[in-house]
Protein backbone atom coordinates (compact mmCIF):
# COMPACT_ATOMS: atom_id res chain seq x y z
CA UNK A 1 0.00 0.00 0.00
CA UNK A 2 1.13 3.55 -0.51
CA UNK A 3 1.81 5.94 2.35
CA UNK A 4 -1.39 7.99 2.11
CA UNK A 5 -3.65 4.92 1.86
CA UNK A 6 -1.95 3.46 4.93
CA UNK A 7 -2.31 6.76 6.83
CA UNK A 8 -6.02 6.98 5.99
CA UNK A 9 -6.70 3.36 6.97
CA UNK A 10 -4.87 3.60 10.30
CA UNK A 11 -6.60 6.90 11.16
CA UNK A 12 -9.99 5.29 10.44
CA UNK A 13 -9.03 2.31 12.58
CA UNK A 14 -7.91 4.54 15.47
CA UNK A 15 -11.14 6.54 15.28
CA UNK A 16 -13.19 3.32 15.36
CA UNK A 17 -11.19 2.04 18.31
CA UNK A 18 -11.64 5.29 20.26
CA UNK A 19 -15.38 5.21 19.56
CA UNK A 20 -15.70 1.56 20.60
CA UNK A 21 -17.00 0.84 17.10
CA UNK A 22 -16.53 -2.93 16.78
CA UNK A 23 -17.86 -2.96 13.21
CA UNK A 24 -15.35 -0.25 12.22
CA UNK A 25 -12.50 -2.10 13.93
CA UNK A 26 -13.46 -5.35 12.20
CA UNK A 27 -13.80 -3.67 8.78
CA UNK A 28 -10.24 -2.32 8.97
CA UNK A 29 -8.67 -5.74 9.61
CA UNK A 30 -7.48 -8.35 7.13
CA UNK A 31 -8.99 -11.84 7.40
CA UNK A 32 -5.63 -13.16 8.68
CA UNK A 33 -4.84 -10.19 10.93
CA UNK A 34 -2.47 -10.79 13.85
CA UNK A 35 -2.12 -8.70 17.04
CA UNK A 36 1.22 -9.29 18.77
CA UNK A 37 1.57 -7.94 22.31
CA UNK A 38 4.77 -7.67 24.35
CA UNK A 39 6.01 -11.12 25.32
CA UNK A 40 5.94 -10.19 28.99
CA UNK A 41 2.23 -9.38 28.89
CA UNK A 42 -0.22 -12.09 29.80
CA UNK A 43 -2.27 -11.68 26.61
CA UNK A 44 -2.04 -12.78 23.00
CA UNK A 45 -1.06 -13.17 20.38
CA UNK A 46 -4.47 -12.97 18.72
CA UNK A 47 -4.88 -14.36 15.22
CA UNK A 48 -7.66 -13.89 12.68
CA UNK A 49 -9.88 -10.86 12.09
CA UNK A 50 -12.64 -11.87 14.48
CA UNK A 51 -10.30 -12.76 17.36
CA UNK A 52 -8.29 -9.57 16.92
CA UNK A 53 -11.41 -7.39 16.64
CA UNK A 54 -12.98 -8.96 19.73
CA UNK A 55 -9.77 -8.51 21.75
CA UNK A 56 -9.29 -4.90 20.60
CA UNK A 57 -12.97 -4.06 20.95
CA UNK A 58 -12.92 -4.62 24.70
CA UNK A 59 -12.02 -8.26 25.18
CA UNK A 60 -8.64 -7.39 26.66
CA UNK A 61 -9.18 -3.89 28.03
CA UNK A 62 -12.55 -4.91 29.51
CA UNK A 63 -10.77 -7.36 31.82
CA UNK A 64 -8.44 -4.61 33.05
CA UNK A 65 -10.14 -1.21 32.88
CA UNK A 66 -13.43 0.57 33.45
CA UNK A 67 -14.28 1.11 29.75
CA UNK A 68 -15.81 4.54 30.44
CA UNK A 69 -12.43 5.83 31.67
CA UNK A 70 -10.21 4.72 28.78
CA UNK A 71 -8.51 7.55 26.94
CA UNK A 72 -5.97 7.25 24.13
CA UNK A 73 -3.93 10.34 23.27
CA UNK A 74 -1.90 10.11 20.09
CA UNK A 75 1.45 11.91 20.21
CA UNK A 76 2.77 11.10 16.78
CA UNK A 77 2.09 9.01 13.70
CA UNK A 78 4.85 8.19 11.23
CA UNK A 79 3.83 6.45 8.01
CA UNK A 80 5.93 5.08 5.19
CA UNK A 81 4.54 2.78 2.53
CA UNK A 82 2.56 -0.04 4.11
CA UNK A 83 3.73 0.67 7.69
CA UNK A 84 2.46 3.14 10.30
CA UNK A 85 3.95 3.74 13.73
CA UNK A 86 1.81 5.44 16.35
CA UNK A 87 3.07 6.76 19.68
CA UNK A 88 0.29 7.19 22.18
CA UNK A 89 -0.59 7.39 25.85
CA UNK A 90 -3.31 5.24 27.36
CA UNK A 91 -4.89 6.38 30.58
CA UNK A 92 -7.72 4.67 32.43
CA UNK A 93 -8.95 3.53 35.81
CA UNK A 94 -8.42 -0.16 36.52
CA UNK A 95 -11.30 -2.34 37.65
CA UNK A 96 -9.71 -2.21 41.13
CA UNK A 97 -9.79 1.60 41.10
CA UNK A 98 -6.10 2.34 40.43
CA UNK A 99 -5.10 5.03 37.96
CA UNK A 100 -3.20 3.69 34.95
CA UNK A 101 -1.10 5.77 32.56
CA UNK A 102 1.35 4.18 30.12
CA UNK A 103 3.08 5.06 26.88
CA UNK A 104 2.63 2.79 23.88
CA UNK A 105 4.05 2.40 20.42
CA UNK A 106 1.97 0.50 17.90
CA UNK A 107 3.30 -0.66 14.55
CA UNK A 108 0.67 -1.39 11.90
CA UNK A 109 1.47 -3.28 8.71
CA UNK A 110 -1.16 -2.91 6.01
CA UNK A 111 -1.90 -5.00 2.95
CA UNK A 112 -4.58 -4.70 0.25
CA UNK A 113 -6.46 -1.94 2.07
CA UNK A 114 -6.57 -3.70 5.45
CA UNK A 115 -4.45 -3.90 8.58
CA UNK A 116 -2.67 -7.26 8.54
CA UNK A 117 -0.38 -7.00 11.57
CA UNK A 118 -0.51 -4.99 14.78
CA UNK A 119 2.53 -4.98 17.04
CA UNK A 120 2.16 -3.39 20.46
CA UNK A 121 5.06 -2.13 22.58
CA UNK A 122 4.59 -0.83 26.14
CA UNK A 123 6.19 -0.74 29.57
CA UNK A 124 4.85 -4.03 30.89
CA UNK A 125 6.81 -3.73 34.15
CA UNK A 126 4.94 -0.51 34.93
CA UNK A 127 1.64 -2.15 33.92
CA UNK A 128 2.35 -5.15 36.13
CA UNK A 129 3.05 -2.87 39.08
CA UNK A 130 -0.23 -1.00 38.60
CA UNK A 131 -2.18 -4.26 38.22
CA UNK A 132 -0.37 -5.81 41.19
CA UNK A 133 1.10 -8.74 39.27
CA UNK A 134 4.71 -7.70 39.97
CA UNK A 135 6.35 -5.71 42.74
Amino acid sequence: MDTEATRTLVKQFLAARSAGDLAGITAALADDAVWVLPQSSSFGPFEGRDAVAKALGGGVSGTLFDPATIRRDIHKMVVEGDTAMVQQRLSATTLKGAEYVNEYCWVYTCRDGKIARLEEYADTLHAGRVFGTVS
